[in-house]
């Protein structure tokens, strides 16, 4: 339980939280009023904000009483004053041109409906999700953000370009958002929460925010920083972008491009960021982690077995996420062959304690 003083009222609150309600336990120590506030929540509910007035009562030798309206946010596992929100961050210019251009790639998915079909360019946009969702999964995040695994220079570089490609920013950037969001999952300072911030916000809304406040991008990445071609793919992300669309108008003209570029980015896109959200709501949980991460095999087999989230979020150095033989798991798979050709090694897998789910 903690406490705040607004006002000159001290109030206590509380937060319970389960799967269908949450409850809230506002305790004022003059009176000692409780006020219980349940509320329903579905998967796609975005959490209000509760308003209460309280009546404080002022110095014995005043006869006055006053009036004082506080406002509560539902934070983490307890409740800020809204008042006390950090300061709003600014997009810089290439940040503006990337928002119009995410809203642009979606108008441009209609195109699909104007140009022609055909089988080359359906394989063009399966490859092309298939090779760049794989760099997101085994690149960008578990070697990346969790350093599952250890590889050459020259290859680390490859999955930074080819990560690059899919418009989620450089592996610098995309790397430190995700360790942040292992660090305070679920509470308050996770950059894209879907348990308190609702569906829509944790998939998509958490990129536009302004009144989310402005951190430091590089505090935790340092292991990365010291690599110069990867702090210019991370500068630089857009040339990627731009050459793989190039690609694909060579390949199949407006058609490689809408279907090549557009569809196919879209898709790994948003595959990546249904972890975020619905990885976070609908699913099992093996494990009973701090956070609400769950195990979801649909969303596994569509992003080469990022679904598995809670055996992630319970041993989250593993470069295996499917912990069992029936968890289907691509990008391990993947590894493994690569690992056995040389390419990678030191591939890190759950010690037995883990996935019998022992304490740390």
């Amino acid at each position: 339980m903690t406490s705040s003083d607004y006002s000159g009222i001290r109030t206590y609150g509380a937060l319970d939280l389960d799967r269908d309600r949450i409850t809230v336990r506002l305790r004022r120590t003059d009176d000692g009023i409780v006020t219980r506030r349940p509320r329903p929540r579905g998967m796609f509910a975005t959490p209000r904000i509760a308003e209460r007035t309280f009546t404080a009562r002022e110095e014995p030798q005043s006869a006055r009483r006053s009036q004082a309206r506080v406002r509560w946010e539902i934070m983490g596992r307890s409740l800020l004053p809204i008042d006390a929100a950090p300061p709003q961050r600014r997009f810089r210019p290439v940040q503006h041109f990337s928002n119009v251009l995410l809203v642009s790639m979606h108008l441009a998915a209609a195109l699909v409906f104007v140009v022609p079909f055909s089988w080359k360019m359906l394989a063009l946009c399966a490859g092309g999700y298939a090779l760049r969702m794989w760099a997101i999964t085994a690149g960008y995040h578990r070697y990346f953000a969790h350093r599952s695994y250890k590889t050459s220079r020259p290859f680390q570089l490859v999955l930074a370009a080819l990560g690059a490609t899919t418009m989620q920013n450089g592996p610098i950037w995309w790397a430190s958002v995700h360790r942040r969001h292992h660090k305070h999952a679920d509470t308050p300072d996770d950059p894209h929460t879907a348990v308190f911030r609702g569906f829509w916000y944790a998939h998509l809304g958490w990129n536009f925010d302004l009144a989310r406040a402005p951190q430091d991008e590089r505090s935790n990445v340092r292991d990365l920083m010291r690599f110069p071609e990867l702090r210019f793919v991370d500068r630089h992300d857009w040339l990627f972008v731009l050459a793989y669309a190039l690609g694909c108008l060579v390949i199949g003209g407006l058609p490689g491009i809408v279907w090549g570029f557009v569809v196919s980015t879209l898709a790994a896109f948003h595959a990546t960021l249904l972890i975020n959200s619905l990885g976070h709501l609908w699913g099992s949980r093996r494990y009973p982690t701090r956070d609400r991460s769950r195990n979801n095999a649909l969303l596994a087999l569509i992003t080469f077995g990022e679904g598995w989230h809670n055996n992630h979020h319970h041993f989250m150095s593993s470069a295996r996420q499917g912990f069992f033989w029936w968890e289907l798991d691509v990008t391990y798979y993947v590894l493994r062959a690569l690992a056995w050709l040389g390419v990678v090694f030191d591939v890190r897998e759950p010690p037995a304690a883990a996935l019998r789910g022992d304490p740390a």
